[in-house]
């Protein structure tokens, strides 16, 4: 339900797609960033239902914006039923809506990818009364179409106890195994990296107030590399606190971002649970860090102490505060063979979770239920 470009996962579909042959139509709907260049390039055919005066313009009516949202998806189901598709591949629940009314068209097979929790993440009114809403939405049509898959065993944990529906297939939105990239040219000390947007909860703040902690470690330095709303308040925070041991990179190109990543020592994938999204999703940075053979420092979420448990590659850190960080920071800094055990064992996790391990799984099935050879 936006302009497809915008969707790294969805983009990581239609390779893994396209690279079995499968035969492969996007549809899609005009968002505000729409760019018809960009769609130029995407390697397969896409339709993107276009605004009209109709789904314009901000509704402050409620019945109005869900006349506007049931117009969009009829519009949407139209372009899907145009393809005569064997299996909808429906990316999120706003997506899901309209491949449900187009499979009682054409009675094909539908699957569900849910990237979020979506019915506690978006609202057009009152948040309570919209979310019981689309949870009766989405728990009528999973118990009714093909597949549901998630990102996380956390969240398929969620999902299944809350719809009451078998628990869905894991795929998680780790990073290609081609962009694997272990160097060992490294920066000059022992630096801590976070990167991605300058968003609150994720990390950049406690890093920061972590400086004082450290001072007796010059040899540790901790790096930011992104760029958002919060990059001021972080630097002139960092500038009070003495900011001759931090780093602020540029943001660089996202085929950059795990070579630049493997000349650090440690990665940090802090997401602090304000929501049940934060609670049962997965850091995709911390795969991107394992791509790069790095040790992880993370938060202390379901879906991290699952993998810290299966491939020991970091420290879940107990709580999101400056103290433990920095206690963290200086357990990998002092404790080399701890430290080489966890960078052997990031490149494991790299090895096996990987995208094209984990779509190989969806593909083999979707393969299953049209009759298909694998």
């Amino acid at each position: 339900m936006n302009s497809v470009w915008y969707d790294p996962r969805v983009r990581k579909q239609i390779v893994e797609y396209l690279n079995d042959g499968v035969e492969l139509a996007c549809v899609g709907y005009e968002c505000p960033r729409y760019d018809a260049e960009k769609i130029k390039q995407m390697p397969c055919k896409v339709n993107i239902v276009m605004r009209d005066k109709k789904y314009l313009g901000k509704q402050r009516n409620v019945f109005l914006k869900l006349k506007r949202e049931r117009l969009v998806q009829k519009a949407v189901c139209d372009a899907i039923v145009a393809e005569k598709p064997d299996i909808i591949h429906a990316n999120d629940l706003d997506a899901l809506i309209p491949a449900y009314m187009a499979k009682k068209v054409l009675n094909c097979k539908v699957i569900f990818d849910s990237h979020e929790i979506y019915t506690e993440n978006n609202y057009l009114i009152d948040k309570r009364l919209y979310a019981a809403y689309l949870q009766i939405i989405e728990k009528h049509i999973c118990k009714r179409i093909d597949r549901v898959i998630c990102v996380s065993h956390a969240a398929a944990d969620y999902l299944a106890k809350r719809y009451n529906i078998d628990k869905p297939m894991v795929v998680t939105n780790c990073s290609l195994k081609s962009e694997q990239f272990f160097s060992e040219e490294k920066h000059d000390g022992f630096e801590v990296l976070n990167h991605g947007q300058y968003y609150a909860g994720r990390g950049y703040d406690i890093m920061v107030e972590a400086l004082p902690l450290l001072k007796d470690y010059p040899d540790i330095k901790l790096a930011l590399r992104g760029f958002g709303s919060l990059e001021e308040s972080l630097r002139q925070r960092a500038k009070e606190l003495g900011d001759e041991n931090i780093i602020f990179y540029p943001k660089v190109l996202v085929q950059e971002l795990i070579p630049e990543a493997s000349k650090s020592m440690v990665g940090v994938a802090i997401t602090e649970g304000t929501c049940i999204n934060f609670e049962v999703s997965v850091s995709n940075k911390l795969f991107e860090y394992a791509s790069a053979g790095l040790p992880v420092i993370m938060s202390d979420i379901p879906e991290h102490r699952y993998l810290n448990d299966k491939f020991r590659f970091g420290i879940v850190i107990k709580d999101n505060k400056p103290e433990t960080f920095a206690e963290a920071v200086i357990k990998l800094y002092t404790d080399k063979v701890f430290y080489e055990e966890c960078a052997e064992n990031a490149k494991k996790l790299s090895e096996e979770i990987n995208w094209e391990n984990e779509f190989s799984k969806l593909l083999d099935f979707e393969k299953s239920i049209v009759g298909a050879p694998k």
